[in-house]
């Protein structure tokens, strides 16, 4: 609703709108793909694993309860994968590709938003205008997030009678079905809760000195405070169960079904993986800035103008946690004291209901726990878990709408004591988003000088442009770095003695430092434009520009410090402050004509040479690189370090199993984009007003990408930048009806990087996307010839319920797919 008065020179408008929206998503994901970490008695000769990935082990013996014919004990060697995969090699056992986490996923919520505006403005006279404006919005969002996985990521299933796509599967195939004995599936509910508020100011003024000079001056000031909660409940059929998958993937969604009864909540509990986090995250973004610029001249001739700005921007991420104390109590015995790392955190997630002081079998017994750091400590006395495995059914509650059980929230939250420890939860590291925690804040001063000219040849206009600016950047970026003791390694901080001959023992750990370093750099680049454009008549038009660009890096990868927050732990990343902003220079060309009317034929063809783009660095290393981060084994959680223990080799150390760390760069090679667009707008009124009718038309538009790398180190495209797309409308207008029917194609495109899931020659590409939507509306008032009656208005989104898919290395590997459906929007338009 918008409301405006005026009363003199002064007038005011103001304005307010609210919507709510309930939606819903349904589709599949695999969190990428991945195959078996053969042991060298599966696999006798050539190299282990030669493709990358080995997310996932095959017993070395056939464990109980196995069944499809399996005896229990048997050796699970090459020998018996060949045998009991018949037709298959063992180069297509070992690199054939599966879904690390196969799954159906729901989401299900309510979206409300209110957005309210309001614009003074004091116009004396027509050398001086002085407005303000200001804006408000918030947004709520309340959704559940459900997803019922096949547990191939660190599981142990046993393949059997096993197809493939390729017979050649040395350097990667695509499995196409088979059976799959001891396997596994959890539900991940995850209940989302978002706020977000918008504050915006924006005072200005416009003043003309005289016929020569004109100028304007605009300040603005803007905050936005984040919040985000998103526990996560895990519950998993038990280890051993017989649970056995049938799978068959014909390059669509696959089929992965099983002989357990997904809906039935008594097949579920916390053994074998199960888990619970409690975690969320903050973000603030500030942004204060003032500009100005003055002209001289004549705008209908020649001028220049000159200006400049100053920008002050940023973001601060806090994401906080409170996981290890909310699992000890609902899963892990109830232990009375919670260590802080880098003691161990977390006692097993088994559901265990075992009250007293003895500690639990295969529990940790904290030898080091009294001395030291935890000197003084009471003693550890276990309450037994608060949701133990035979009550975690009563939390469950089959779902028809998926096919799948879900979490009872409210009374789980209730039982559990969630919004306490919630409300107890303190800054950590790196959020469940997978954003780090930090600080990037950027003093930007800009100056600028252009000129514009207008020559006029008869009915011929030439129109020139040229300019100049200048920036100056000071980027402070800071973020959260835990440093461990010295102390607990036996060394004395200071170096001067004496030496403690044996590193401190779980328990008694000291926890880790932690700082917030920030680091500032300054940088300045200067950044030119020209423009020169024919004008024909008012026929067609002529175009060409130069000029180049700056784009600053992705600013969550500037961040210090080492993130590791994959329940897999097999993925890691480390910030890099140094990263450089990237430079594009371009030229434009372009060419229009009018053929009367709305009619256009355009063309137009760009290039952009971009230098210093970033690329990820990937290195594999073991665990212990992460250490000097702060990142521990003793500070894993327990699914972590399972996912370690499943990958490790016969009396391999966990801190020397191989995991992947993500850094970005700046490449040294150049990226050119070249690229051709071409746009028609054509009214049939020509055609169609000797029957009688006008108003009919239609638009239509082509891009065409071509992506190249050269150079060391550059990287093969511009991710997400699709090769083709096209629109094509076809519109009415007239009579007070208003109608476009419009098609929108996007060509796939490489999504991701090479190394996806520690495969070298993986990467994610998104498929092909056509969408046809519908928009109209009716103006009643010029219908019935009433003024005040309102406009009905209807929109028609995804009419063709187009999926949103993407697959992983191969077309036949579905990495995604998301199918948001068909969204009609009605509404009414008046004033009054």
């Amino acid at each position: 609703m918008l409301a405006s008065a005026s009363k003199g020179d002064f007038g005011l408008l103001v304005g307010a709108a609210g919507v709510r929206n309930r939606f819903r998503v349904d589709g599949f994901e695999t969190i990428g793909w991945t195959n078996p970490n053969l042991t060298a008695t599966q696999r006798t000769g050539g190299t282990l694993n030669p493709t990358g990935g080995g997310n996932f082990t095959i017993p070395g013996t056939v464990p109980a309860n196995a069944g499809n014919g399996l005896v229990t004990g048997t050796t699970i060697n090459q020998a018996f994968l060949l045998a009991n995969n018949p037709g298959a090699t063992i180069d297509q056992i070992d690199n054939g590709l599966l879904p690390r986490l196969g799954r159906p996923r729901y989401e299900d919520g309510k979206r409300d938003r209110y957005n309210f505006i309001a614009s003074a403005e004091w116009r004396p006279s027509d050398a001086f205008h002085l407005y303000v404006d200001g804006i408000y919005g918030k947004r709520t969002t309340d959704f559940d997030r459900s997803a019922m996985n096949w547990a191939v990521r660190n599981g142990a299933s046993i393949p059997l009678k096993t197809t493939y796509d390729r017979s050649d599967c040395t350097t990667g195939c695509v499995v196409t079905g088979g059976t799959y004995a001891n396997a596994q599936f959890f539900l991940e509910f995850r209940p989302y809760r978002d706020t977000v508020d918008f504050y915006g100011v924006n005072p200005g003024a416009e003043f003309v000195v005289n016929d020569w000079i004109k100028g304007d001056i605009q300040a603005n000031w803007n905050e936005s405070p984040f919040r985000r909660e998103s526990p996560t409940v895990l519950v998993i059929t038990p280890p051993s169960s017989g649970t056995t998958v049938t799978y068959a993937n014909d390059g669509g969604i696959p089929s992965i079904t099983t002989n357990v009864d997904l809906n039935n909540p008594a097949n579920f509990g916390w053994a074998g993986g199960g888990r619970v986090n409690l975690n969320g995250e903050e973000r603030r973004t500030e942004n204060r800035g003032v500009r100005g610029s003055l002209l001289f001249g004549d705008e209908k001739r020649f001028s220049v103008r000159v200006g400049a700005a100053y920008d002050d921007t940023q973001r601060r991420i806090t994401p906080f946690d409170n996981t290890n104390v909310w699992q000890n109590l609902i899963c892990g015995n109830g232990p009375s004291v919670t260590l802080a790392a880098p003691n161990t955190a977390t006692t097993p997630c088994t559901g265990l209901n075992q009250p007293g002081s003895a500690t639990p079998a295969g529990f940790p017994t904290f030898p080091g726990y009294g001395t030291n750091a935890t000197v003084g400590g009471t003693p550890i006395v276990y309450a037994g878990s608060l949701v133990p495995t035979a009550a975690v059914p009563g939390y469950l509650l089959p779902d028809a709408k998926t096919g799948f059980i879900t979490v009872d929230w409210n009374k789980f939250r209730s039982a559990t004591n969630y919004d306490a420890l919630l409300a107890g939860a303190t800054e950590t590291g790196a959020g469940s988003s997978g954003a780090n925690g930090g600080l990037i804040r950027e003093k930007v001063t800009g100056t600028f000088a252009e000129m514009n000219g207008i020559v006029e040849f008869g009915d011929t206009t030439l129109r020139l442009n040229g300019g100049l600016r200048y920036v100056r950047t000071q980027q402070i970026v800071g973020g959260r770095v835990s440093v461990p003791d010295p102390r607990n390694a036996g060394r004395d901080p200071d170096g001067a003695g004496p030496l403690t001959a044996t590193p401190i023992a779980d328990g008694g750990r000291y926890p880790n430092f932690i700082t917030f370093p920030e680091t500032t750099r300054l940088y300045s680049n200067f950044l030119p434009s020209a423009t020169a454009s024919i004008d024909f008549a008012g026929k067609a038009v002529a175009r060409a520009s130069l000029s180049r660009t700056m784009t600053r890096p992705d600013p969550n990868a500037l961040l210090p410090g080492a993130s590791f927050v994959q329940p897999s732990a097999d993925v890691g990343t480390v910030g890099n402050n140094a990263l450089n902003p990237y430079i594009s220079n371009n030229i434009d060309l372009g060419f229009e004509y009018y053929t009367g009317g709305e009619g256009v034929i355009a063309v137009a063809a760009f290039r952009k040479s971009i230098t210093g783009f970033t690329v990820n660095g990937l290195n594999t290393v073991p665990f212990s690189f992460l250490e000097p981060y702060g990142i521990t084994i003793d500070s894993l959680t327990q699914a972590q370090r399972d996912a370690l223990a499943s990958r490790a080799n016969p009396g391999q150390a966990l801190r020397d199993v191989n995991v992947v760390i993500q850094q970005q760069v700046n490449s040294d090679g150049k990226l050119k984009v070249n690229g051709l667009e071409f746009q028609l707008t054509q009214p049939l009124d020509f055609l169609t007003h000797y029957i009688g009718v006008r108003g009919f038309g239609f638009q239509g538009s082509l891009t065409i990408i071509d992506q190249k790398g050269e150079g060391s180190g550059a990287p093969a495209v511009a991710l997400g930048v699709a090769p083709t797309t096209y629109t094509l409308t076809g519109y009415y207008e007239g009579n007070g009806l208003s109608a476009r029917l419009t098609y929108t194609f996007n060509e796939g495109s490489q999504a991701s990087g090479l190394n996806q899931n520690g495969i070298p020659g993986a990467a994610i590409f998104g498929r092909d996307y056509g969408q046809l939507d519908f928009s109209g509306n009716v103006d009643l008032g010029k219908v019935f010839g009433k003024p005040y009656l309102p406009t009905v208005v209807l929109n028609v989104i995804n009419i063709n319920k187009e999926a949103q898919s993407s697959y992983f290395q191969y077309p036949n590997a579905t990495f995604n797919q998301y199918q948001p459906g068909r969204t009609v929007l009605v509404g009414i338009r008046g004033r009054f």
